[in-house]
């Protein structure tokens, strides 16, 4: 699957992801906190060989997170994990940058 982002009439590759078998792609919205599957959309492009092949493409949102997992609960597990370890990240940033202001 690949990540666009969605500007007018052109579209920016952002990546892409190739989740697990029986996986979905999740979406978190980063203010609200709310937790939906992405909505993916199916592409027939020509491959240089000359044969067809359907891509799936997620439209990327402002101000949202994307993962790929089994169902919605254990895609909330995996937010919630990312953000435990993002703050933890941040914590230790913040620390380091107090001990060399008192330089």
């Amino acid at each position: 699957m690949e990540g666009m982002e969605n500007k007018g009439p052109e579209s920016k590759f952002l990546g892409s992801v190739s989740p697990s078998k029986g996986h979905r792609i999740y979406q978190l919205n980063t203010e609200t906190g709310e937790v939906t599957e992405a909505h993916v959309e199916g592409k027939l492009v020509e491959l240089p060989d000359g044969r067809k092949e359907i891509r799936k493409q997620i439209f990327v949102r402002d101000k949202y997170l994307y993962i790929s997992a089994l169902n919605k609960k254990n895609a909330i597990k995996r937010f919630a994990r990312m953000a435990k370890m993002l703050d933890n990240h941040n914590t230790k940033s913040n620390e380091t940058i107090g001990e060399n202001a008192e330089d």
